[in-house]
């Protein structure tokens, strides 16, 4: 899906409150950025968002500026916003990064979650579950993103969580390019269910393993499609441990 009339914000969804006016902007679009609603090139018009949420533009330029500071949007040589392109040695790094943040935040949930917080994340794994199922990508990318939200809420560590968040951010739309296919998502499901066998047995070293192991086969498929793109022919670099 691409540009502004693929943002995920329209009809079906509920209009915005008044109070903090950027930030449900923002979040509105965190969420379509991390999901892949928007691709990597995708330019977004803040006239074009502002004249689709039906707000001014302030709170989107606002919104939009601190979108760009975190690393997701770029501005082009015509002074356009743009989703960001990552590199293969982008990726690279933000994987490796991943894997030690998210593996750090999935052993220290496992020590700390609750009998609420596992019926929690039960309930999402049951989500994501049925969206793989039926392959279907749109839902299985948000189920999967609030699963691993979940697990890393847990944690109970704010710091760590937004730097996770950040990071999603900015890999999300290059996760969409890649299209995952039907034996992606079986892949994948396999870890997520040893993710949430791993948390109802309060096993903390296996969760982060699974957690792990998810985030580096995925990235396997990822990077080989963004060195693709790059010309790189088929080179897949798989992130350190």
């Amino acid at each position: 899906m691409q540009g502004d009339s693929a943002t995920g914000l329209d009809a079906g969804v509920a209009p915005l409150r008044r109070d903090s006016l950027q930030q449900q902007i923002y979040d509105r679009l965190f969420t379509s950025l991390v999901t892949g609603v928007y691709l990597p090139g995708d330019m977004i018009s803040s006239r074009g968002l502002a004249q689709q949420l039906n707000v001014s533009a302030m709170p989107v330029r606002e919104a939009l500026t601190r979108l760009t500071a975190e690393g997701a949007l770029e501005l082009t040589s015509s002074r356009t916003l743009q989703v960001r392109k990552l590199t293969p040695d982008d990726f690279d790094e933000i994987t490796s990064i991943r894997i030690v943040n998210e593996g750090m935040a999935a052993e220290r949930a496992g020590r700390l979650i609750t009998d609420e917080g596992i019926e929690r994340v039960r309930g999402l794994h049951t989500a994501l579950a049925r969206a793989a199922t039926a392959e279907e990508t749109d839902h299985y990318l948000a189920a999967n993103a609030a699963f691993h939200g979940g697990i890393y809420r847990a944690a109970k560590w704010p710091l760590l969580l937004n730097i996770i968040r950040r990071l999603w951010l900015t890999v999300g739309p290059s996760i969409r390019v890649s299209v995952p296919s039907s034996q992606h998502m079986a892949t994948s499901m396999g870890f997520h269910d040893e993710a949430l066998a791993a948390l109802i047995d309060r096993d903390p070293e296996r969760l982060r393993l699974a957690i792990v192991e998810d985030i580096r086969t995925a990235a396997i498929g990822i990077r080989a499609a963004l060195s693709e793109e790059a010309g790189e022919g088929d080179t897949v670099n798989r992130p350190a441990r």
